[in-house]
């Protein structure tokens, strides 16, 4: 009895290569593979399909009748793989995306609408969480996440490195916070106290916290309202008209790198190619503003 498929790819090599080593070549593995395959298969099925000549592996009359249907059967498995992948050409369907709130209110909506203009086929479900979601069990096809080691498991590539800065209120508000008043800046940060270490902790190790809020938009708000100083990813607050920067040097640690991720089974659905091209290309037109670089 055949098992599976993998045994007729076997088979297919020697009758067309008619040759162990030529076959372990077109297969990508060793002659001893393809003999050990062969000889597994005969005994399987208690038949002998080659016959072993000087001229090479002929088929004998049950190899060629077994030759003829695995054929057809290959022509059809390779028509309904053209056929499913033809179909996923096009720009429509479900697309299931995740990121952070922040990052989407903050810069990705505006060009996630363009996006959806030019692709009104396509069906976005935007996931807004701090959570890791697991791209192996489809809770998203792609991710868009600051992290400085993406899984292993998980395909796709760096977008960009991001800044933070040290900002304060633009105009009276913030007045009262300068540089050389440092010892006195009152600070605001998260509730979270493993988020507020690794963001203060490896930016700015001197911060004293004064005040929590639930949010990084919170944090924001407070800091454009004049109460309290904070750090904000440049690529944000460098565009917010009620914010200035304390210090024109930005500053970078590979763990805030952004990246898109995503699982490599879905890596040839074109919507998800669409959209991860878009998202590249996205980024790159403004890695200076997420470097921290951009005029300010």
């Amino acid at each position: 009895m055949i098992r599976d498929w993998d045994d007729l790819r076997f088979f297919l090599a020697i009758a067309r290569a008619r040759s162990l080593t030529a076959a372990g070549k077109a297969l990508g593995v060793s002659q001893p593979t393809v003999s050990r395959r062969l000889d597994s298969l005969e005994a399987r099925l208690n038949v002998r399909l080659f016959d072993r000549t000087r001229q090479g592996y002929e088929l004998t009359a049950v190899g060629m009748d077994l030759f003829e249907t695995v054929q057809h059967v290959e022509e059809d498995l390779a028509e309904a793989d053209r056929k499913i992948y033809g179909k996923d050409q096009e720009a429509r369907g479900g697309l299931r995306v995740t990121c952070t709130e922040y990052l989407l209110n903050g810069y990705l909506a505006p060009f996630l609408w363009q996006f959806l203009r030019e692709h009104p086929g396509i069906e976005l479900s935007v996931i807004c969480t701090q959570a890791p979601l697991s791209l192996s069990r489809s809770d998203a096809d792609l991710a868009i996440r600051f992290t400085q080691r993406p899984p292993e498991t998980l395909a796709g590539r760096r977008l960009a490195a991001v800044a933070y800065g040290i900002y304060v209120a633009k105009g009276p508000q913030g007045a009262h916070f300068t540089i050389d008043n440092r010892r006195n800046w009152e600070w605001v940060g998260i509730h979270d106290d493993t988020y507020n270490r690794m963001l203060f902790g490896t930016l700015s190790p001197g911060a004293r916290l004064k005040h929590r809020v639930d949010s990084m938009a919170a944090m924001q708000s407070m800091v454009r309202a004049g109460l309290a100083v904070t750090l904000l990813p440049c690529y944000i607050a460098d565009r917010d008209p009620a914010l200035r920067r304390l210090d024109p040097q930005p500053l970078l640690d590979s763990k805030f790198d952004l990246w898109l991720l995503y699982h490599p089974d879905v890596r040839r659905v074109y919507r998800v190619r669409l959209f991860a091209d878009f998202i590249i290309d996205l980024v790159k037109t403004d890695r200076d503003l997420f470097e921290g670089r951009r005029a300010l």
